[in-house]
């Protein structure tokens, strides 16, 4: 049993597609086909169902997977680390994130890093917290951006690390009833339309669990904060965002009215498995992480937008 064919093994079933899993890893697909066949024979299990339009995992090769992608990370991991001896030379990283995280963080993190290591595979993945969450704990993801509501996001399977931390304010036009209360109530939010994001994601999350809008209030679902904003400036509906969203964005047209909850709190958090020691590609993109984060906390500033006729 060699690595290279874990590495086949694992890329066939990640694509579910012999072709494709050649194409990634560079080989020919009779060539992975044959390699493939050769570690059944080895393990002696099936580990691929054949058909037609692609592949499946067999039962057996989804118990062995999560050891297979441990063995490919160690491997990965010693091969990086010998190559540390004489600078980084090589390596990859596969960094899952939140949209939140991709609009604070990623647009100062990313070229950073790429200049600093050029020779380093770097791809992002954006989704929702939970799928970020889910494909760390797999092991198709090295690292994962999510965002937390509060609750500890530390499990028995992964380690968590605050990065930075925001306002969720309530959102509404500027020409809607809500812009010029004094102060908006839980009441105030009764039988209003509302933009939320989709399922899965952390603000719904929150949104679902602290003002729990019925769901025939719901008018518009999405997975990106600047979609909601401009339907709040649209008049489509209410929201509650990341304060960090309206920064230079249709402020002119949203109001942030004072409420009489204090705002929730998201964080956006640095997951990484437990049972597995960072690589070295993957330990310097946590440090950038981590250095962009104290930079953006320390400058960002937490100031209300302008109230209506200010």
């Amino acid at each position: 049993m060699r690595s290279e064919q874990l590495r086949y093994l694992e890329a066939a079933i990640r694509h579910g597609s012999l072709r494709k899993a050649a194409q990634e890893v560079g080989v020919g697909q009779p060539t992975l086909s044959q390699q493939i066949r050769r570690l059944e024979e080895d393990l002696n299990v099936i580990l691929l169902i054949r058909r037609a339009n692609g592949v499946l995992p067999s039962a057996e090769a989804r118990i062995l997977l999560p050891h297979v992608r441990q063995v490919l990370q160690a491997d990965r991991a010693l091969r990086e680390e010998a190559g540390l001896i004489n600078g980084l030379r090589s390596g990859s990283v596969r960094l899952g994130a939140v949209t939140t995280a991709s609009q604070i963080l990623l647009p100062r993190v990313v070229p950073l890093y790429q200049n600093s290591f050029p020779n380093v595979r770097f791809s992002v993945w954006e989704s929702g917290s939970q799928a970020v969450r889910d494909s760390v704990t797999s092991g198709e993801l090295d690292l994962g951006l999510v965002v937390g509501t509060g609750a500890p996001a530390s499990t028995a399977s992964l380690t968590a690390t605050d990065l930075i931390t925001d306002e969720v304010v309530l959102c509404v036009s500027r020409h809607h009833p809500l812009a010029n209360k004094p102060t908006v109530s839980i009441e105030d939010l009764e039988n209003q339309s509302w933009v939320v994001s989709a399922r899965g994601y952390a603000l719904r999350e929150l949104v679902d669990s602290t003002f729990s809008p019925p769901t025939q209030d719901i008018v518009y679902e999405t997975t990106n904060p600047h979609t909601s904003i401009l339907m709040v400036a649209a008049q489509v509906g209410i929201a509650m965002l990341p304060r960090h969203a309206l920064r230079d964005f249709c402020t002119d047209e949203i109001a942030t009215p004072a409420t009489d909850w204090d705002p929730p709190q998201l964080t956006v958090c640095l997951i990484r498995r437990t049972d597995t020691q960072p690589a070295p590609a993957v330990r310097k993109l946590i440090h950038a992480l981590r250095e962009v984060s104290v930079e953006w906390s320390r400058n960002y500033p937490r100031r209300p937008l302008p109230s209506p006729g200010e």
